[in-house]
């Protein structure tokens, strides 16, 4: 059984996958940056560069998207029909100024604008549809050639002019009519889409990255799983997609406590962004994070095994590869990663661990690829990356070590502040005096300050800041409103 945990706090929605009672995947919307992998945005061309085959697009971000010259419909048209004699350049394929309908491939990172591509692509459950596609894909995971040839042959039926399709796994034992309905359906997504390209102005016509999107697409149709969520905006729209073949169990979950703390999810969120992991047999992982890569360290730690040096490094590499699969899942971890397992001298060792890795591996559901021990001993890999790790999501590089180490988001605290207050709603007192942090009180002050009035509307309290220097958040008093306006203006005038 499976159950999937939402939490929305205002405009912010989390969740966690959970899957014999432990969490196995973080879903995390991100709310601070740029769109997400798979929305399509009309974008204006702001500016081209010939000497990297690629142009920058306005999406309406603070950066612009980059947009490759192999991205482009046209230059992929050029390519299928071997007009190769003289490779064009990007400058005869899009114009500066130009309106493009394009789509987000792996958001932004850092100083990095998204990624972006024109060859637009839907994903549902059975299939993916490419409208420019002009091929058929059937996943080699089907049981047979002859299974996977029948379905080349049906789809190409349903296909006009360019279009193109992938066929999914599931859609080995399904009805095809349900696969076909689920063509027409993305089918008439994109012309929707496309009637409202009409207007040149920046505008997102496409966005199904959602968590809520997601988690419709892919857990609503097993009858073993429960989907919980604690808003009722929420709630409908997960049973307005239910159908005939989806029979999901949703719960509104309405306890006095959110939903994350009913099921303690926090203190579980709180060890997923921990550095250090404990294996079962006491040996112990250490996962370090860089701009170019994830390096991944197993220790043998506490472990004390009565045999010889040999078996205790394949004891413990075994482990290390089961529970490093686990958290790469869990923390979204994605690109480059290289592990450090204590040294091997046999080659059966090694092939023993890998084959170890590979295996876990098949329960996570992003595509992953691993390519074994280099000549030092350090095993690569690498897990497609779309959307940034869970530890980007909730931390910011530390400002007071120039980024040598993390602290959570000024983002992150003010929700966390956010919904401690909510869970005071039913007291007695009027007002609550907080101190918090400096650069979270700006917050308060600017961009969130809409956010701090609706929290008071809600709660039917007032609520007053005083700036600290401490990066922590505490209530330093509560009463009434008149106390609590005289306690808050004495400490103004202290300051």
């Amino acid at each position: 059984m499976r159950t999937i945990i939402l939490h929305r706090w205002m405009d912010d929605i989390r969740g966690a996958i959970i899957e014999n009672d432990k969490v196995v995947e973080w879903l995390f919307d991100s709310p601070f940056e740029g769109p997400e992998p798979g929305t399509v945005i009309r974008g204006k061309v702001t500016d081209i560069l010939p000497g990297m085959d690629a142009a920058f697009v306005d999406i309406g971000s603070d950066k612009n998207g980059f947009l490759y010259k192999k991205e482009l419909v046209e230059y992929q048209a050029m390519i299928e029909n071997n007009v190769t004699t003289k490779v064009p350049s990007i400058r005869s394929l899009v114009t500066k100024g130009q309106w493009l309908n394009v789509q987000v491939k792996k958001e932004e990172v850092g100083t990095k604008g998204a990624k972006l591509t024109e060859l637009l692509s839907f994903p549902g459950k059975y299939i993916v549809y490419l409208p420019e596609g002009n091929y058929v894909a059937v996943s080699k995971k089907m049981s047979s050639e002859d299974i996977r040839d029948n379905w080349r042959e049906r789809v190409r039926h349903w296909l006009q002019e360019k279009e193109g399709i992938i066929l999914r796994t599931l859609a080995e034992d399904v009805d095809p009519e349900k696969v076909h309905f689920e063509f027409k359906r993305l089918r008439e997504q994109y012309k929707a889409l496309v009637s409202k390209a009409t207007d040149n102005k920046v505008s997102t016509l496409y966005n199904e990255s959602s968590i809520l999107a997601r988690v419709t697409r892919d857990f609503l149709s097993d009858e073993e799983n429960v989907i919980v969520v604690d808003d009722l905006k929420d709630y409908q729209y997960i049973n307005q997609q239910l159908s005939d073949d989806h029979s999901a169990k949703v719960q509104l979950h309405q306890e006095k406590e959110n939903v994350f703390s009913f099921y303690d999810l926090d203190k579980a969120l709180e060890k997923s962004l921990n550095p250090f992991v404990w294996l079962k047999n006491g040996g112990s992982l250490h996962i370090d994070h860089t701009e170019a890569m994830t390096v991944i360290d197993v220790n043998s730690s506490k472990f004390t095994g009565k045999q010889g040096l040999r078996e205790t490094a394949l004891t413990i590499n075994l482990q290390a590869a089961k529970t490093i699969a686990e958290q790469l899942r869990l923390r979204d971890i994605g690109g480059i990663i290289v592990i450090d397992f204590i040294d091997m001298h046999a080659d059966k060792d090694r092939m023993e661990v890998v084959e170890q890795l590979k295996s876990a591996l098949q329960k996570d559901r992003t595509m992953t690829n691993v390519l074994g021990f280099t000549q030092l001993g350090l095993l690569e890999m690498t897990r497609k990356k779309t959307r940034k790790p869970l530890l980007e999501m909730t931390h910011t590089s530390c400002p007071l070590c120039n980024g040598m180490g993390e602290v959570k988001r000024d983002e992150e605290i003010a929700r966390e502040i956010e919904e401690m207050l909510f869970t005071l709603r039913y007291r007695e007192e009027e007002a609550f005096l907080v101190e918090v942090e400096q650069r979270v009180h700006k917050l308060f002050s600017g961009h969130y300050k809409q956010r701090l009035s609706m929290l008071e509307k809600s709660i039917g309290k007032d609520i007053y800041l005083i700036s600290v220097q401490e990066q922590q958040y505490a209530i330093r008093f509560m009463g009434s409103r008149e106390e609590v306006r005289k306690r808050w203006e004495a400490r103004l005038e202290v300051k």
